[in-house]
């Protein structure tokens, strides 16, 4: 029995300092050198939506020939004094035109109230785009070699979409500011995407308008893209059933003599810093770099020139008066300048630079 204790005390104390010697006497830890790497994340920009291309976004970047055999010859040309040339052509309740460089098609405008855009159709609203298309915020693209990142905001989404065509090709389309219904559609090639640029970029270069020096005579392009700016104001208040704006010697004089004063001594108007922003604006030709006059800056010019008005716009660059209207109406802010009740109308240009002047009509003695 003594032997049998013994045993049993022996093998107790044998296992007890088995299992606590690991806590008591513990192994030294080996050092192991880590290697140290420096390991870049690259996070991989989302490649953009592309959908098939039809219609009007199969002519872009082909032949102006290949373009008017389907849908005839023009009923207006036009230069632009930006090294392209605009034509018209003759579309149902509408306005259909085609940019042109170097013998290719490089933008085609298109406003009406039934056209064949497909897969779009002109008065949707951008809800009804979207449920059908899945939208893209941010482009990935390359230009001569080069990265480009375009980025949509909220609103851009909202009234400015862009679509990408698997040609290569794009199209921006633009919604009432108020409405938020399709007015216009603009197909395009990436070099005047990144022209007329309405969108944030935010790697790469936008493209610097290009003007013309030689052998054009502005005040002649001058008049006819005034008269293009109120052909096209009136073509889209007619589809939305307001009357037509009338030009009278009044309001033009005035558009004009307002424009004059303000390019002549802007410092009337603006405070220092807002002069530095349109001198630099002017010096880059950019349009994703445009100025526009506040409404106090607009009232302050109008009151030093002793002219009364109802409302008026100041805005630079405009290289394209149709693409600026798409532009302008798609804005919350602007669009009720061309949805306002009958007015007179005077819209005064200089290259760059336009001025939309909107003044009570005239009283003659009829209508008193």
């Amino acid at each position: 029995m003594k032997r049998v204790i013994g045993f049993l005390s022996i093998l107790c104390l044998v296992l007890i300092g088995y299992y606590l010697q690991p806590v008591l006497f513990p192994p030294t830890q080996k050092q192991v050198p880590v290697e140290q790497k420096n390991q870049v994340v690259r996070h991989k920009a989302l490649k953009h939506q592309t959908i098939k291309a039809e219609g009007y976004a199969e002519y872009v970047s082909q032949p102006i020939e290949t373009f008017e055999q389907k849908f005839g010859q023009p009923t207006k040309v036009e230069d632009s004094g930006f090294f392209f040339q605009t034509r018209d052509y003759e579309l149902e309740r509408g306005i259909l035109e085609v940019n042109v460089e170097a013998g290719k098609v490089s933008t085609i405008k298109v406003m009406a109230k039934k056209a064949d855009i497909q897969p779009f159709k002109f008065g949707m609203t951008s809800g009804q785009l979207s449920d059908q298309i899945n939208l893209s915020a941010d482009f990935a693209l390359t230009y001569d070699e080069e990265p480009v990142a375009i980025e949509l905001s909220e609103n851009d989404m909202r009234f400015r979409p862009l679509i990408a065509f698997d040609n290569n090709t794009f199209a921006m389309l633009f919604f009432n500011g108020d409405s938020e219904k399709l007015i216009g559609m603009v197909y395009l090639d990436l070099e005047n995407l990144l022209r007329l640029m309405p969108y944030q970029i935010n790697s790469g270069n936008p493209l610097a308008n290009r003007v013309q020096e030689s052998n054009l005579d502005w005040n002649v392009l001058n008049e006819q893209k005034q008269s293009r700016t109120v052909e096209a104001i009136n073509q889209y208040r007619g589809l939305n059933k307001l009357p037509k704006l009338t030009v009278t010697d009044r309001t033009r004089e005035n558009s004009k003599k307002l424009l004059k004063s303000f390019l002549t001594t802007p410092k009337r108007v603006l405070s220092n810093e807002r002069l530095e922003e349109w001198q630099t604006d002017q010096g880059a030709h950019l349009s994703n770099l445009s100025f526009e006059l506040t409404q106090a800056e607009f009232k302050d010019l109008a009151k030093h020139d002793k002219i009364d008005y109802q409302s008026g716009l100041f805005y630079s660059p405009m290289v394209d008066p149709l693409f600026n209207l798409f532009n302008w109406i798609s804005r919350d802010h602007l669009n009720e300048l061309f949805d306002a009740s009958e007015r007179d109308v005077g819209v005064a240009i200089d290259q760059e630079n336009v001025l939309i002047l909107l003044q009570e009509p005239e009283k003659t003695k009829d209508s008193e």
